[in-house]
């Protein structure tokens, strides 16, 4: 399965990169992504870093292949690299924010208020 997405992967960004990055040099470069790709999802981390990790490596990627053309690449293209890290910060930043919104104290939970006063005095300590 991972193969087979290697493979449509170079041949897309084959198309969408200028003439002079080929299959040839789109296909190692993002070979290592889709082996790391493929061993986290066969060990089954959980999904969350799964995506991370996966947009993080994809991300790589993509700085790899700016670094080796002879031409800057298409800004669509560097903005399609980005947009997934971006995708699964927002995501998570709205998941953490509803979460701890759901948290509310309880009604018969203490708060700050129930705390006694303690003194301003430290305790005393013996001497050895």
């Amino acid at each position: 399965m991972f193969f087979s997405l290697w493979l449509l992967a170079s041949m897309i960004l084959d198309a969408l990169t200028p003439p002079e990055l080929n299959f040839y040099m789109i296909g190692p470069i993002i070979a290592p992504a889709v082996i790391i790709t493929g061993f986290l999802y066969g060990l089954r981390i959980p999904s969350r870093d799964f995506v991370l990790v996966s947009a993080a490596v994809w991300l790589v990627c993509e700085m790899m292949l700016e670094m080796i053309t002879p031409k800057p690449l298409s800004p669509f293209l560097a903005v399609s690299a980005v947009a997934p890290l971006l995708l699964a910060g927002i995501l998570l930043h709205i998941q953490h924010w509803r979460q701890t919104g759901s948290h509310s104290r309880r009604a018969g939970s203490p708060s700050l208020t129930d705390v006694p006063a303690s003194s301003n005095v430290l305790p005393s300590r013996r001497p050895f």
